[in-house]
């Protein structure tokens, strides 16, 4: 299981698995935008996408011993079904972040524009960093290095600085939607196990085509 990224459907292959088999998780679902312009592979509209991001969550939780880190942004299309969920899961978020960008896309006219993200931290304890003063806000460019059919890539410093700060060197760290593979190339740069899920094959396969040299450089 160990440093593989298995194309799969996430929330089956977690149904398979063993309760507290990742030390920590870090991952980023589908935002449910209702747009499709962010893939070129995959359909990012669900129905009743509460009910699919909590049953992900619940299954997220139960096989992780350590934190999730959960990174999703609020949008018009999402909002009522992501404070929902939030609202079901209050008793297992133990910190929340927001991921600043420091050059967002400008909304049209005098819409409000976008710029952050939340992090939501689920878990059993306190979340502990390795530093003293460690913010609750991480500030990054948007992320123009894209990839092939991918326009949805979380920033590696995003990545880098929860598992720099929240896990230990030999964690293994699950993300069950690896996308182009930002959760393992932070692992990789940091001495960290992982352990991914991707459901659309192209991507799964930018991942795994890349050598572990190709990995570490983010």
């Amino acid at each position: 299981m160990k440093n593989t990224i298995a194309n799969a459907d996430c929330y089956q292959a977690m149904l398979d698995m063993h309760s507290n088999s990742f030390d920590h998780a870090l991952t980023s679902p589908p935002y449910n935008r209702l747009r499709n312009d962010v893939y070129e592979y995959y359909d990012d509209r669900k129905r009743k996408y509460d009910m699919w991001l909590g049953d992900v969550i619940e299954q997220l939780i139960r096989v992780t011993e350590g934190h999730v880190f959960f990174n999703i942004q609020q949008n018009y299309y999402n909002r009522a079904d992501l404070l929902k969920t939030m609202g079901m899961f209050a008793d297992d978020i133990v910190d929340m972040f927001a991921w600043e960008k420091s050059n967002p896309k400008p909304s049209a006219g005098t819409s409000i524009t976008n710029a952050w993200e939340f992090i939501i931290v689920f878990g059993s304890e306190p979340l502990i960093s390795d530093t003293t003063y460690t913010k609750n806000i991480i500030t990054t460019s948007v992320w123009s290095a894209r990839q092939e059919g991918h326009k949805a890539v979380m920033h590696p410093n995003v990545a880098k600085f929860f598992i720099r700060h929240f896990t230990k060197k030999g964690d293994l760290v699950f993300d069950p939607f690896m996308g182009t593979g930002t959760t393992a190339k932070a692992c990789i740069a940091l001495d960290r196990d992982y352990f991914g899920c991707e459901i659309i094959e192209e991507y799964c396969d930018i991942s795994n085509n890349h050598s572990p040299e190709q990995m570490e450089l983010i």
